[in-house]
């Protein structure tokens, strides 16, 4: 006789579900027994051994070798790769890319910003070209224009912005 699902899961310390996927996959048998009031899946007892003991075996090899073989030498012949490719990584200069970036998001945000008809002052500055310490003494000494925005901030009315620049 053989063990029911409940035991065999135990047996092999996996849950029952595991039971039923290693037996989907074909990698466990199992056969079906009539029971009293239904058919019991049933596990035979050797296959079971058998099976755990692959497993426990395969869980106690070591990952590689201490001695010089093969493996040995494939491991170091990847710790070199690895070096080498560290020492490429470290001449790569990033900063090229970083600045392509940074001009690419500011070209999207001038784009957004020309349809807005309140900005901010450092989004004046980035539409006119004008820094924003400029543009704050400007409004300091009343040649430009703001009103109040959300949370106390200033804005600038584009047409005041145009007129202000035209005037320059």
């Amino acid at each position: 006789m053989g063990m029911k699902k409940a035991a065999a899961a135990k047996f092999l310390e996996i849950s029952e579900k595991t039971l039923e996927r290693l037996t989907k996959n074909g990698e466990l048998s199992s056969k079906l027994e009539k029971g009293k009031t239904r058919d019991i899946v049933v596990f035979d007892d050797e296959e079971l051994k058998t099976f755990k003991e692959r497993r426990e075996s395969a869980k106690h090899r070591p990952a590689f070798s201490t001695d010089d073989s093969p493996a040995q030498n494939s491991l170091s012949l990847i710790q070199t790769n690895a070096d080498n490719l560290d020492r490429q990584m470290q001449t790569i200069s990033f900063t090229p890319i970083i600045t392509a970036l940074e001009s690419l998001a500011e070209a999207y945000r001038l784009v957004f910003l020309q349809n807005k008809p309140m900005l901010n002052i450092s989004d004046s500055a980035l539409v006119s070209g004008l820094s924003v310490t400029f543009l704050e003494k400007a409004v300091k000494d009343g040649r430009l224009k703001t009103f109040a925005g959300l949370r106390g901030s200033k804005v600038i009315r584009r047409t005041d912005l145009e007129k202000f620049i035209s005037e320059l």
